[in-house]
């Protein structure tokens, strides 16, 4: 037992020791460093409440809104009480432009799907219209870098570059790009200078071989001119031919994508008005039943109220609405565990174990940790379970109970059944 609690510990320093790296970097900007770190965290403990937050803020930062809301929700879940994850949750969900970051990231992925079939136009069309919503996509910015390098409009791809880099200091796609479009790496973009002043004679070998390169290509040049000239007069009426036949055709094909896109467009934004309509109503629903679960404890149906409070999903609320229902829970729970826990011995009492079991579990449902209701519970709980015969589930039980009851007199009675279930067992594999 104290192996174990001396592995858990070190476990969670190590955990810790990545999320303090993680907040080094974040400091430095180095927020794709930061993701790994705080990744690294999590994997040495998931309930690490800290580090599952900051992660969310540092998707967040990259303008990954999606999974920031993934992890604050379930940070929110590990723990509903003192948690700044409650805020991070309602302060996006509340934002005006919240919609249109999610509206981002699917005309991000429609971009990503054009890039993948050789589309770099619509491509573009579509992440410029991301980052239109959100400015801080980062993904989007790195993709349409790639498009523009694709395009040869590398001084914009550069910028776009810069910019991911101020946000995301070490980002390797940005880094990247950034390295292969400095300036003085891109001589090959640069216009060539000619030079027409006349050259200092020069002696020796070196000048003689130069001189002899370029006397011959002006003998060659002027040999071959005039078949040049007249081929590639030929080539350019045909390839200019060819060309307005391509204009025409793919002028006609964007009339048409225009078409296609504003059809969709609109419907698109029709189904999301309804949708929105749904989501709103469906909300607004919730919030009310908060009314009706104070209306049915006031009225005295404080089981019903807890059923009800307990099966209520708090997704979108808002902070005051998550404050009325954090007070609901501290009010209706814990007298309905009381019921509960009543019910359960009631029908204990009169043979009905299935019922007493019902009861005790909603019971356990209404607590929290170190809530006396609770250990009761589940001493019954191992009880019946040992009564009919299902000692591994008791045992369950009876050594929850030993370890965390609040009364003396329960908690000897569990640590009763553990020794003795501990003795049979050494009975068992010595007579073996």
């Amino acid at each position: 037992m104290l192996y174990t609690g001396s592995l858990q510990k070190k476990v969670t320093n190590l955990s810790n020791i990545s999320y303090n790296k993680a907040l080094g970097y974040c400091n430095e900007d180095r927020i794709t460093e930061a993701v790994a770190a705080l990744r690294g965290s999590l994997e040495f403990d998931k309930k690490n409440i800290d580090a599952r937050n900051l992660l969310g803020l540092c998707y967040f930062r990259l303008g990954r809104v999606a999974d920031a809301l993934i992890q604050w929700t379930i940070s929110y879940k590990l723990k509903r009480t003192d948690n700044i994850a409650v805020d991070y949750i309602a302060e996006l969900e509340s934002a005006r432009e919240s919609a249109a970051m999610y509206e981002a990231i699917e005309q991000y992925n429609e971009a990503l799907s054009y890039a993948n079939q050789g589309n770099t136009d619509m491509a573009i069309l579509n992440l410029k219209k991301a980052l239109e919503k959100n400015k801080g996509l980062v993904d989007a910015m790195n993709l349409l870098s790639l498009c523009l390098i694709e395009r040869g409009r590398e001084t914009e791809a550069f910028k776009l570059s810069e910019k991911v880099l101020k946000i995301d200091s070490s980002n390797p796609i940005a880094l990247r790009y950034n390295q292969l479009l400095k300036p003085e790496k891109r001589l090959f973009f640069k216009p060539k200078i000619t030079d027409s002043r006349p050259r200092e004679k020069k002696t020796g070998n070196v000048a003689y071989f130069f001189g002899g390169i370029a006397v011959t290509a002006v003998i060659l040049g002027c040999m071959g001119l005039p078949a040049i000239a007249r081929n590639y007069r030929s080539d350019y009426d045909r390839l200019r031919t060819e060309y307005s036949v391509l204009e025409n055709n793919m002028n006609s094909e964007i009339e048409k994508k225009d078409e296609t896109i504003n059809r969709l467009t609109d419907e698109n934004a029709d189904l999301r008005s309804k949708l929105y309509t749904a989501d709103t109503q469906e909300l607004q629903q919730r919030v009310k039943l908060l009314t009706d679960i104070q209306n049915y404890y006031d009225e005295g149906s404080v089981e019903e109220a807890a059923d009800k409070l307990i099966a209520l999903s708090t997704e979108g609320f808002n902070q005051e609405v998550l404050s009325q229902y954090s007070a609901l829970c501290k009010t209706v729970l814990p007298a309905a565990a009381s019921e509960y826990f009543s019910d359960g011995r009631r029908a204990r009492n009169n043979g009905d174990n299935e019922s007493a079991k019902n009861y005790f579990n909603k019971a356990i449902q209404c607590t929290y940790e170190g809530d006396e209701v609770r250990y009761s519970a589940m001493y019954q709980l191992g009880l019946i379970a040992d009564e009919e015969g299902d000692s591994a589930a008791a045992l369950n039980y009876f050594k929850t109970v030993a370890e965390k009851h609040p009364v003396s007199s329960i908690k000897n009675e569990a640590q009763r059944y553990v020794d003795e279930a501990a003795e049979a067992t050494e009975t068992t594999t010595g007579g073996q």
